[in-house]
């Protein structure tokens, strides 16, 4: 990505605060992007990538919301819009990793993992639809795993999930494509981040 090629273009990235969405909304960043830093409750991470983004003279404010949560995600999105004017660009990398095996799952843990990754897309990209269309180069990328291919033990609900994404992917691109709207899924290889249970 070229510098500031992204200049005054404006992205949202879920689950930003570490790992993946940490590097994917600093990328964007550096790129010109003012960015959205999302989070579900650990404010303190969010708000030291937007010191970080800052300190490399980027823009970046963070939003603390649950993407599992419609009535959340349409206030925390309407909020951040406010401040930036436009959303251009989302990218629905909010996720839950949990191992269980499925003997002992629960169906309250299944619907914990389904409402983060596959409905949490589902309300971020509905909440971010109207600025989407309205940009001009919009674009939607989801964050897959190649384990919703090949599968892995004691993560059913996690696999099923991220597959589930790429239907949505699937579907939501040929919806939106009308309206100058991208929609893509990226799968990362294994990647050599801290994770936790929750």
């Amino acid at each position: 990505m070229s510098e500031q090629e992204l200049s005054s273009r404006v992205a949202l990235i879920t689950g930003a605060g570490r790992n993946i969405g940490r590097a994917i909304a600093k990328a964007l960043a550096a790129g010109g992007a003012a960015v959205i830093v999302n989070v579900r409750s650990n404010k303190a991470e969010a708000e030291q990538v937007v010191a970080e983004v800052a300190r490399d003279g980027g823009k970046a404010i963070a939003a603390v919301f649950d993407v599992a949560d419609e009535k959340a995600v349409f206030a925390g999105v309407a909020g951040a819009a406010k401040q930036f004017g436009r959303i251009d660009y989302l990218v629905n990398n909010a996720a839950l990793r949990r191992e269980r095996s499925f003997e002992e799952m629960t169906f309250p843990e299944w619907r914990d993992v389904h409402g983060v990754i596959l409905d949490g897309a589902f309300h971020c990209t509905k909440a971010c639809l109207s600025y989407l269309k309205q940009s001009g180069a919009g674009a939607v990328v989801n964050i897959g795993g190649l384990s919703a291919h090949t599968g892995s033990a004691h993560r059913a609900h996690v696999t099923a999930a991220k597959l589930g994404l790429v239907g949505f992917t699937r579907g939501l691109a040929h919806d939106l494509a009308p309206h100058g709207v991208t929609v893509n899924l990226v799968a990362p290889g294994t990647v050599d981040t801290p994770r936790t249970t929750c």
